[in-house]
C-alpha cells in the first residue's frame, strides 16, 4: 500500500465528486460521507482520491501487474533496457494498451518499493483517465461563449471532466444502465467483477476485483448465471455482446473503433446485441475517445428543449430526433459537444442540487440515472 501522492491540480480544473459520481463511472464511491476520499478502481488498481486547492492526492492500495507484461529484471541494467527497448520495438503491441490507456511500464519500481512500478506510472494513468492536460477553464470559457444555457447553468459544476475510461468495462457497465438506477448499476458491475474478475486486494474488509475481458463473459452458461445474480434481460445483452465482441477481433476491434471516425464507430456499437443509439454514443464519448457524442436519453432531451424549442411539443425521443439534438450540440458546442453536454447533464440532475448545504443522493427524483 503506498503513501499519498500528488500530482499539481488546480481545484479549479477538477471537480472530483462531481466527476466521479456523476453516471460516467460506476466504481466509485465516497469512502465515507463526511470525507471527501473517494475510492474506486481502475487499470487495474484500487486507489483512493482526494483533493486540496492546488493538488490531486492519491493512494495505490492495491495492484495487479500490467496485463500481458513482457518479462523485466526487477532491477534493470543499461544494456537490459536498450535490449528490451529493441524487442519492445519488433514485438507487436501490448493489446492491454487499449484497455488501461498508457503503455507498458518499462521497468519495475525496484528497491523494495510498495509499489510495483515508479511513481510515474501512476501519475501518467491518473491524468490520462481525468484528461487532465486538457485546460478546462478555457473550455468553460469558450462554452460558455457558445450558449447562455450553459453559462447560465453550470455555476456550481466549474470543473468536471471527461472521464477515459477503458472500452471494455464502459461497455458492459452502460449495458447494465438500461433502465436502472446509479446504485442498482453499480451493484451489478460489482457482480460481474466480484464472478468473473481477478481479485486485486482486500482493503478495510472488502475484497476488490479487476473487470473482466470480453471471453469471460462469452460463454453460453454466463447468461444463465447472470439472470440468478438478477441481471434480468440484461444477462442475454452482456453474454451475446461479448460473444460478438470475440468474433470481431476483441481488443483489436475496439482499437479499430478508437481509429475510426465518430459516425462510424457509433455504426459499429449498433451492431452489437443490447446496444441502442444512447448506449453506444456512451460508449463512444467515455471510452473511445470522440468526445462529440452526445447520448440523447430523456435527461438530455429536456436539456435540449433550451436549444431546439420546437420540442417542448413533443414527449418522446424519436430516431429522428435523436440526430438533431446531437447535431445541434455539435453545431453549439464543437469537437468537445459531448464534454459540454455532461458538464450540462450533472449540473442539471437532481442528487447534485444542493439542499440545507449538503448533495442529495446520487440519483435523480425517480431513482433512474437517466444515461
Amino acid at each position: 500500500m503506498s503513501h499519498w501522492m500528488k500530482i499539481a491540480c488546480l481545484q479549479k480544473q477538477l471537480q472530483l465528486k462531481t466527476t466521479l459520481t456523476g453516471g460516467q463511472s460506476f466504481r466509485w464511491h465516497q469512502r465515507e460521507p463526511t470525507v471527501d476520499e473517494f475510492i474506486g478502481v481502475f487499470a487495474n488498481c484500487v486507489w483512493i482520491l482526494k483533493q486540496n486547492g492546488t493538488e490531486l492526492l492519491y493512494r495505490v492500495v492495491g495492484e495487479l501487474p500490467y496485463p500481458n507484461a513482457n518479462d523485466k529484471d526487477q532491477v534493470s541494467t543499461g544494456a537490459a533496457k536498450k535490449a528490451r527497448r529493441v524487442a519492445t520495438a519488433t514485438s507487436e503491441v501490448n493489446l492491454a494498451e487499449i484497455r488501461l490507456k498508457v503503455p507498458e511500464p518499462d521497468q519495475y519500481a525496484g528497491g523494495g518499493a510498495s509499489l510495483l512500478y515508479p511513481q510515474s506510472y501512476y501519475e501518467r494513468l491518473l491524468r490520462v483517465y481525468f484528461r487532465l492536460d486538457e485546460d478546462l477553464e478555457k473550455c468553460y470559457q469558450q462554452w460558455n461563449k457558445c450558449h447562455a444555457h450553459f453559462e447560465n447553468s453550470t455555476d456550481q459544476f466549474y470543473a468536471v471532466r471527461q472521464l477515459d475510461q477503458d472500452p471494455v468495462e464502459n461497455l458492459f457497465s452502460f449495458i447494465c444502465s438500461q433502465n436502472n438506477n446509479i446504485s442498482r448499476i453499480s451493484g451489478l458491475v460489482e457482480k460481474i467483477c466480484t464472478h468473473y474478475g481477478e481479485r486485486i486486494c482486500a482493503y478495510n474488509g472488502t475484497t476488490f476485483y479487476n473487470f473482466p475481458d470480453a471471453g469471460r463473459l462469452a460463454s453460453p452458461q454466463v447468461e444463465q448465471h447472470l439472470r440468478q445474480l438478477s441481471f434480468g434481460y440484461r444477462a442475454k445483452y452482456i453474454q451475446k455482446s461479448a460473444e460478438e465482441i470475440l468474433a470481431k477481433g476483441d481488443l483489436e476491434w475496439f482499437q479499430k473503433l478508437q481509429q475510426m471516425d465518430y459516425k462510424e464507430a457509433h455504426r459499429e456499437l449498433l451492431t452489437l446485441t443490447g446496444i441502442g443509439p444512447k448506449v453506444a454514443d456512451c460508449i463512444c464519448l467515455m471510452s473511445l475517445g470522440h468526445l462529440q457524442a452526445i447520448p440523447v436519453d430523456t435527461h438530455v432531451f429536456q436539456i435540449a428543449r433550451n436549444y431546439l424549442p420546437h420540442l417542448s411539443k413533443c414527449k418522446t425521443v424519436s430516431g429522428k430526433m435523436y440526430g438533431e439534438i446531437g447535431d445541434k450540440f455539435r453545431e453549439i458546442y464543437g469537437e468537445k459537444a459531448g464534454w459540454a453536454q455532461t458538464v450540462l447533464f450533472c449540473a442539471d440532475l437532481r442528487q447534485f442540487k444542493e439542499k440545507s448545504g449538503e448533495y442529495n443522493s446520487a440519483e435523480s427524483k425517480n431513482g433512474k440515472v437517466k444515461r
